[in-house]
């Protein structure tokens, strides 16, 4: 069977982008049309992009991968044109602005139609429920990440403690367990790894990031507090904490070099790998104290201008989401069937799995704005310096407020 593919890399030019997007020849449904697939890449949606491809009649597919920030860009050039060369895209937890602007098509007939067939009342609810809007099915989930809490059970028993339940609890352990040898816990600040960090506290002990009209709030009284709670806990952190990503996070618990912190579901099965690791068998899992860790998830989505047969197009999302691809994919990442997570065997081989479960229960996405992600840099760079000293903890959140409010104000988010 032959799949044609075609990557895109991150040095794609956005012309490149915006000529793919261009409806200037058009496409007519019809049997020799390759369906497009738009995605993000990682391992994990590699894997599912093949299974969606490997599901078409005649390998009639076309995949294009690259880095998110390309797919969003081409995404965005396509959708907002009203173009029909995209068919599938990847959409995660925070893209409700695709849906609330008519951009993809709603599910619900299909799914209906199909529930049965592929069996997607297994789908977790607590996962699907990221996938909608206003009462209609906008995606198919393919993946729950979440925040995970990662301790040395070993260390811990031999202290006679047991796994934190509360933030104050954690930051305890943190200083009583913490010494030369081995830190207290990990702390990951570098890149989105410190918004990601700061997610938790902001979400566990204030009130979020925003209110429901899109104004900061993370700078109130109770956000203060949390984020000082966060830089208390770094006393206790691994050295070089500050240039730390979810890799050397990964490595410092690997190698024996921190007692415990938050990471993510899909950094468990490396605690275990004898080639990478000197702690099989040692670490441990919980979901994070107090909850609300960060909720990531992908998934697909139709265009709402593709030319393509929708039940066709669903129908081969639903078989990347088969509870036979699926089984397959657990090696790359937890899902969001709720029988492959409880499955004994599944359970046995991911020992992760039920700690992971329980998180996504109260885990939080980012806010579902796409602007976001550009905000976040300010946020980001603002709690850095309060971290470092630079600033006082009011100052950098209240500055931060007030250059979000500033960027969204320009986005048209207050009238």
């Amino acid at each position: 069977m032959q799949i044609t593919r075609r990557t895109f890399v991150a040095g794609a030019s956005t012309a490149a982008v915006a000529a793919l997007a261009t409806p200037a020849i058009s496409r007519k449904a019809n049997a020799a049309a390759p369906i497009q697939l738009v995605s993000h890449r990682y391992p994990a949606l590699e894997y599912y992009a093949n299974q969606f491809a490997a599901a078409a009649p005649e390998g009639n597919v076309n995949l294009q991968l690259m880095p998110f920030d390309k797919a969003f860009e081409l995404m965005n050039i396509a959708l907002s044109s009203k173009s029909n060369s995209i068919d599938v895209m990847y959409v995660n937890e925070s893209m409700t602005g695709f849906m609330r602007s008519g951009w993809l098509r709603p599910l619900n007939d299909v799914w209906e139609k199909f529930e049965d067939e592929f069996n997607l009342k297994d789908i977790n609810p607590d996962v699907l429920k990221h996938f909608t809007y206003e009462g209609k099915i906008y995606g198919i989930p393919l993946t729950s990440i979440s925040h995970l809490f990662f301790y040395r059970k070993d260390v811990f028993d031999a202290a006679g403690k047991t796994p934190p339940k509360t933030i104050d609890e954690y930051i305890g352990l943190a200083r009583d367990l913490n010494s030369p040898a081995r830190a207290g816990t990990i702390s990951c600040l570098r890149g989105d790894s410190a918004l990601g960090e700061s997610h938790w506290y902001i979400n566990a002990l204030a009130d979020g990031w925003f209110d429901d009209k899109w104004n900061p709030i993370f700078n109130n009284e109770k956000g203060i507090q949390a984020i000082g709670r966060l830089k208390e806990a770094t006393q206790y952190a691994q050295q070089g904490f500050m240039n730390a990503h979810n890799d050397e996070c990964t490595i410092a618990m690997q190698q024996n070099i921190a007692a415990m912190g938050l990471s993510w579901t899909t950094r468990a099965t490396a605690m275990d790998d004898p080639a990478k690791s000197a702690v099989v068998g040692k670490v441990d899992f919980v979901p994070p104290p107090q909850g609300h860790g960060r909720l990531a998830l992908d998934g697909y989505a139709i265009s709402a201008y593709s030319s393509q047969d929708p039940e066709t197009l669903f129908r081969l999302i639903c078989a990347a989401a088969s509870d036979k691809s699926m089984r397959g994919a657990t090696g790359f990442t937890m899902v969001p069937r709720m029988s492959i997570l409880a499955d004994p065997a599944v359970q046995a081989k991911y020992r992760h799995y039920p700690a992971g479960l329980e998180a996504i229960r109260t885990a939080v996405p980012f806010p579902k704005i796409p602007e976001f992600f550009a905000v976040g840099e300010f946020i980001r760079r603002r709690i850095l310096q309060a971290i470092a000293g630079e600033m006082d903890v009011a100052t950098a959140l209240n500055t931060a407020a007030g250059e979000t409010r500033d960027y969204l104000a320009k986005s048209g988010y207050y009238k």
